[in-house]
């Protein structure tokens, strides 16, 4: 079931492909925690999307293939992925609830970063990380990794909540390398803008394999031996179903994975049980971006590279 939005100045209704396609199914419960401002969509689900929300942005040849032949091994996820979750959440902590300063600081370490990534003679697609336009598909992939985890748990936001996130949101792209009136100024913007990219993305072998092994740890068995061989085993087939499950149904096809009715059943269950801890969980993760600003500061204070 998916969604239709009718857009202000048509009749026409439009599938609402940015929301995750089991919201519509979802009952708000009777206590929704309201939203006021874009971090307080954080909740506990948001770690099982991470990985679903790096196979959309990497649906992009030029953004997959980017990450796939990065010349900066430091901020790779399978290479380093303790390190990269760190300056991924500091980023997103940075975006949602970083002061003026410390988006100028990540803006400018982030392009220093996106310098070193460029095609090659060799390359199968032209891409520069800095690329705005890129940068613009990522961020708009970040913010769905917002809205999918607050209303996976909580229901549909309103329409006034989701403007007000689109806009206050914007910092996703613009501490990147996006220009502010390049941002999606309304839902419907949004909307035509991941409708218009749908049709170009696509993943490629190389680029599919290495989100494979994210997805089911298997990269461990290469970083961590057999303790990365029992990570993979043991937890591999469940992380890849709830990636699985994170996923609108046009990137679980380029994955080359499927979703049958008993699956949809199955997360529904498993989000019910979630939604019991997620008042105690989702302030911790909270907390947590807190930290990553914390930890920031103090790096830019000691003069630690952040990246």
């Amino acid at each position: 079931m998916t969604a239709v939005r009718h857009a202000a100045d048509a009749t026409t209704a439009v599938p609402d492909t940015y929301q995750h396609d089991l919201v519509p199914r979802i009952k708000p419960p009777s206590r929704r925690r309201r939203v006021k401002r874009p971090a307080d969509l954080v909740t506990v689900i948001g770690p099982t999307l991470s990985v679903a929300n790096v196979i959309m942005q990497l649906s992009n040849p030029k953004v997959g293939y980017g990450v796939h032949e990065s010349r900066v091994p430091r901020g790779n996820a399978i290479k380093r992925p303790v390190k990269r979750a760190r300056t991924t959440g500091t980023f997103l902590a940075v975006a949602l609830m970083g002061s003026d300063s410390d988006k100028e600081y990540i803006h400018n370490c982030v392009g220093r970063v996106h310098d070193q990534v460029y095609s090659t003679g060799t390359s199968p697609v032209r891409y520069s990380a800095n690329d705005s336009r890129l940068q613009l598909w990522v961020a708009v992939c970040l913010l769905k990794y917002f809205i999918d985890q607050y209303e996976l748990i909580h229901g549909p936001l309103s329409d006034a909540e989701r403007q007000m996130v689109l806009t206050e949101a914007h910092p996703l792209g613009t501490a990147l390398n996006v220009p502010r009136d390049k941002w999606p100024a309304t839902y419907d913007e949004l909307l035509a803008y991941w409708n218009s990219q749908l049709a170009e993305l696509r993943i490629d072998e190389p680029v599919r394999q290495e989100l494979q092994s994210l997805a089911d740890l298997s990269f461990l068995e290469f970083r961590a031996g057999v303790v990365g061989t029992i990570a993979h085993k043991t937890l591999g087939g469940f992380l890849t179903y709830a990636i699985n499950a994170g996923l609108p149904p046009e990137f679980r096809s380029m994955m080359g994975w499927t979703w049958t009715a008993d699956d949809a059943r199955r997360y529904q269950a498993i989000l019910s049980a979630l939604r019991v801890v997620d008042p105690v969980v989702a302030p911790m993760l909270r907390g947590i971006f807190r930290l990553n600003i914390v930890d920031l500061r103090v790096r830019r204070r000691l003069g630690i590279p952040v990246f």
